[in-house]
């Protein structure tokens, strides 16, 4: 059921007139209701009723209308419906049967062979990776093996019709209406549909085509449904094809208007492609055409391949085609689309005539002041008679225990409300509270000279200085780059004190949610209190039992005492600002992972146990009856695979102090997948004979076993050995933090010890918890022999002992080189502690002493790290060490990328390193890529090997002529990976290169903001450590 926050309309409760503000779903189901008589509905993952709530009420409430059956998705799905349709009395309407999309694979083997007339209804919906995706890929694989005619809308405007449509179709064959799942779901907003669509009544010939029909019904329809659709000017030397709901009806926004030589046909019906049509519908002045492909894998799509067949048989064979590749959990937006379409055309640029609004809400989903803000808002625009509104909800429930958003577009009644997928930039910026800027780089996605309207939800700014930089670095602790941020960017942040405006009485609890909208409406659209009330009351209807002169004086007092500007004479201040520590990586969008927020009930923690061997073997004998199962690391939050060792060798000398190795895995017949910039987590064990040393110490039976609660699952048990637990789950050798230090307290019998151990976590033992750690390099298990009194039982144990975490690898392969290998470039950690004893990173330490053939469990980790959209453009690399890993990947991909016939661009190559003798690092490999033509140039740094230091970027400053027209002129992508310490200096060459263009053009940037741009269109990438 759809909560007030997600759709502040709610579900329609006629589905013949529906409110002017609903979402493209509830269109679908009013169609499917009124057209239909029997419906199966199959449930969705998270939220059970996304894609059939509105039915699911209107049945309930009319049950002799429609006969309507709610079933789970298994394998065997769709027997049901043929079993009803073969009971059924011949009818000319279909069965209707709704699923998402990950589900239609269960159809399969029941409707191979079937000549059942199904009326499928769609979404493009998967969980991959920890997000929601729109999977257009899996469904139309199906669907051609069936042989399925497929309808999408490329417009939210047209979903009813295209509904009727496939329904229509579905007469005469099975027909699937697939559309983009959760943007249709859970973006609210105004449509030019205002009635129900009822299926037309036409005669049809027997024997008729797929097309004849289609002919037919649009001949008779007001709106016509062709397979393709053109947008763009009358002569386009490229034109761009898109599928997909919102793909098509974003790519039409951004090329209307737009005076660039540049089409857009948007594919309605991928299945079955009428190539006589497609080619009919491209102007004859194309040159260029590009595919926006969907794949799973990031392979060649076969609608590329159909597309280039057609043109290849109509005799249109000067037209070159080519191909951008996107995966699933791509996020499309406008600033998306100008970078893909900009890096094939780079004289394009989106047309913004629309004049709009944007605001975004940012929030915790378990905050009740503002969950509801983003709702309350839409409901009160939608009163004005002069707007469109448009609401799009968002769900983390990962990052921050839990994100919500609520992005927002307002523009002129004379436009089209659009589909709102991501708002880039948001002219006012509502943030609930401080700790949503440790996570999300809010500032990047608001407008220069916008405004933040942020929540102090812990602190209160009483008796604090406004004017005192001190007030918001040490006192509200705002990240010193946020505050960098809002500087350069001239934001206006505005501070609500949640403490100071406390909550009156007569409001009953929603004190701060009458002022989160007042201020909003200041901000947005400079109202006064009067006028804010005013909305707030008529917004809020039945529900709101409080005085309208009350409300005003609420929100008076409130903007007296509780609301403040920052004064933007101390913005240079802040711009002055150093941040002791390297900036963390924050995000800039939310990853949707589900549709509602975090439970708010925990679930009862189950304590780990111990066990005897009679019992295990009990359990073990009786499986079914114990619900025991056997899984690959179920306490792993990740899909694991388990790989061999194939190769394991030094590239250092021995003499040389750094230990850096090559380590190749087999990973035939695993199912593993990976892309270029990915990472190997690698789920490293103890060393085994330390373990048993320490098990023999404190006096544990390394066969005993302990009962684990799973860490995905509190209901699941795992059980295993102590050698296992101690081996593969705890890190018992790694640095306790404080916390541990703290459970000891309670475990400690000697008085002496007791009181050190208190003395340790206290104010006035921060030295000496300074030396443990950084200078003892003291473990959990070096410290049960500082303390030996402390003796924590096994269960104990593995509460308060860490658990060991996966360390990932970026990965130096090219899948396609190696498509069953992956390849990794090591350096094994090491140092010399205050005993003497020499010490190893675990996970380094573990993986260069593997022999071949050696099993281990691993896991792909994904990167942001992509190669440019076009195979064209350049790629300049630079890394120090074990940072060139993934640029050895990448030579790979072009290697292979020139084997298929591609045309590729230059790529230019830094590398550093002590001395080449010792730490030419792949040398010979990069040297026979330049030989070949695939590397255009090496610029190699060796700092030692020569009285001056030399470095990546005075190699970089080199060939900064030739960088320009590779970066700025051929829109080419620079990558650094290795360690964090010389990015500002590769900045600063970066800056050089962006600068020298600039020149050349004879204009002025802000290079500052140069370098973002390039950072947040993923042409300066980032991976250090």
């Amino acid at each position: 059921m759809s909560a007030f926050f997600n759709n502040p309309f709610g579900i329609p409760t006629d589905p013949k007139r529906l409110s002017s503000n609903t979402t493209p779903l509830f269109r679908i189901n009013s169609t499917l209701y009124e057209n239909l008589d029997t419906i199966f509905s199959y449930k969705s993952f998270d939220e059970q009723d996304l894609l059939d709530a509105a039915i699911k009420r209107w049945a309930a409430r009319d049950q002799n209308h429609l006969y309507f059956q709610e079933l789970q998705l298994r394998p065997g799905a769709g027997k049901l419906p043929l079993g009803y349709l073969s009971e059924k009395q011949q009818t000319k309407l279909p069965v209707g049967i709704i699923t998402p999309g990950f589900g239609f694979k269960y159809f399969y083997n029941t409707l191979k062979g079937s000549n059942a007339k199904l009326a499928f209804t769609i979404a493009a919906l998967d969980y991959v990776d920890d997000s929601i995706v729109s999977d257009y890929v899996t469904p139309l694989k199906i669907a051609q093996e069936l042989n399925y005619p497929v309808i999408t809308p490329i417009n939210h405007n047209e979903v009813q019709h295209t509904t009727a449509l496939s329904l229509f179709l579905s007469q005469f064959t099975s027909t699937i209406h697939l559309f983009d799942g959760a943007s249709y779901a859970k973006t609210v907003l105004n449509s030019n549909e205002d009635s129900v669509t009822t299926l037309p009544n036409l005669h049809i010939p027997e024997h008729s085509s797929f097309d004849d029909i289609l002919t037919i019904y649009n001949e008779n329809s007001p709106i016509k449904l062709h397979n393709f659709q053109y947008f763009g000017v009358e002569n386009p030397e490229t034109v761009f094809v898109t599928y997909g709901s919102v793909e098509s009806e974003l790519f039409s926004k951004a090329i209307d208007g737009t005076q660039s030589k540049v089409g857009h046909i948007a594919i309605r019906i991928p299945l079955p492609f009428d190539t006589d049509k497609f080619v009919a519908c491209l102007p004859s002045t194309t040159k260029n055409v590009i595919v926006i492909s969907q794949s799973l894998d990031s392979n060649s799509s076969p609608l590329k391949e159909t597309v280039a067949a057609s043109l290849f048989f109509h005799g249109r064979r000067g037209i070159s085609v080519t191909e951008y590749i996107y995966k699933p959990n791509f996020v499309w937006s406008l600033l998306a689309i100008q970078d893909v379409i900009g890096s094939f055309v780079t004289e394009f640029q989106i047309n913004y005539s629309d004049k709009f609004d944007a605001f975004t809400i940012w929030a915790n989903d378990n905050n009740d002041d503002s969950l509801d803000l983003g709702s309350n808002l839409v409901h009160s625009l939608a009163f004005d008679d002069d707007k469109q509104v448009t609401l799009r909800t968002r769900f983390d429930n990962i990052n921050n225990a839990g994100t919500f958003q609520a992005q927002i577009i307002s523009l002129p009644d004379s436009n089209s409300a659009p589909l709102v997928t991501n708002i880039d930039s948001s002219k006012v910026s509502f943030v609930a509270n401080v700790e949503l800027l440790r996570t999300f780089d809010i500032a990047k996605v608001t407008d220069v000279n916008g405004t933040i309207i942020l929540v102090l939800d812990k602190d209160s700014f009483k008796d604090q200085k406004l004017d005192d930089v001190s007030t918001y670095k040490d006192f509200l602790k705002l990240p010193i780059e946020f505050l960098k941020h809002i500087a350069s960017k001239n934001i206006k942040l505005v501070l609500v004190d949640k403490e100071l405006i406390g909550d009156r009485e007569q409001t009953k609890g929603r004190t701060l949610s009458f002022v989160s909208q007042s201020v909003f409406w200041k901000y947005a659209y400079n109202l006064d209190v009067q006028n804010s009330a005013r909305r707030i009351w008529g917004s809020s209807g039945a529900d709101i039992e409080l005085l309208a002169a009350v409300l005003v004086e609420t929100i008076t007092n409130a903007f007296e005492v509780g609301i403040k500007e920052v004064p933007t004479d101390i913005y240079k201040s802040f711009s002055e600002l150093e941040d002791p520590e390297e900036p963390a990586l924050l995000q800039v969008l939310v990853n949707e992972n589900a549709f509602h927020p975090n439970s708010k009930q925990v679930p009862e923690e189950r304590e780990p146990n111990v066990f005897k061997v009679s019992d295990i073997a009990k359990k073990l004998t009786f499986k079914e009856a114990y619900g025991i199962k056997k899984e690959l690391r179920p306490d792993l939050p990740v899909k694991n695979f388990v790989v061999k060792v194939k190769k394991n060798k030094r590239v250092t000398p021995e003499y040389y102090s750094r230990n850096i190795f090559e380590i190749e895995f087999d990973i035939s017949g695993t199912g593993l997948k990976y892309d270029i910039g990915e990472a190997l987590g690698i789920h490293a064990k103890n060393n085994e004979t330390l373990v048993r040393d320490f098990l023999q110490y404190y006096g544990l039976n390394e066969n005993a076993i302990v009962s684990v609660p799973s860490k995905e699952d509190v209901n699941a048990i795992e059980l295993r050995t102590v050698l296992q637990t101690f081996s593969e789950n705890l890190d018992i050798f790694g640095k306790p933090p404080k916390r541990f230090y703290e459970s000891l307290i309670d475990f400690a019998q000697d008085n002496k010890e007791k009181a050190a151990l208190q003395n340790l976590v206290s104010s006035s033992g921060a030295a000496e918890l300074k030396r443990y750690q950084e200078e003892e390099f003291y473990t959990y298990a070096d410290i049960f022999r500082v303390f030996p009194s402390c003796r924590p039982s096994l269960a104990d144990l593995v509460n308060i002992v860490a658990p060991l975490k996966r360390r990932e690898y970026s990965i130096a392969s090219s899948q396609k080189v190696h498509p069953n290998e992956v390849h990794l470039l090591i350096v094994v950690v090491d140092w010399i502690d205050k005993q003497g004893r020499k010490r190893y990173g675990q996970a380094s330490k573990y993986l260069s002493d593997l022999p071949v053939g050696a099993e281990l469990v691993v896991s792909v980790k994904p990167s942001v790290m992509k190669l440019p959209p076009s195979t064209e453009q350049p790629v300049i690399m630079s890394g120090l060490g074990t940072g060139l890993a993934p640029f050895k990947a990448i030579v790979e991909e072009k290697l292979w990328q020139k084997q298929q016939g591609h045309t590729i661009g230059q790529v230019y190559l830094y590398l550093g390193a002590r001395h080449k003798r010792e730490e030419y690092l792949y040398g010979e490999l990069w040297e026979a890529y330049k030989d070949a033509g695939i590397i255009t140039h090496i610029g190699a740094a060796f700092s030692r090997d020569q009285p001056q230091k030399i470095y990546i970027q005075d190699r970089i400053k080199e060939n900064l002529k030739e960088l320009k027209v590779a970066m700025m002129d051929n829109k080419g992508s620079f990558y650094l990976c290795g360690p964090t310490w010389p990015v500002p200096d590769i900045t600063k060459a970066l800056q050089d290169i962006i600068e020298a263009d600039a020149k050349e053009k004879g204009i002025t940037v802000d290079l500052n903001q140069a370098i973002e741009d390039l950072k947040e269109s993923s042409r300066y990438i980032l991976e250090v450590y």
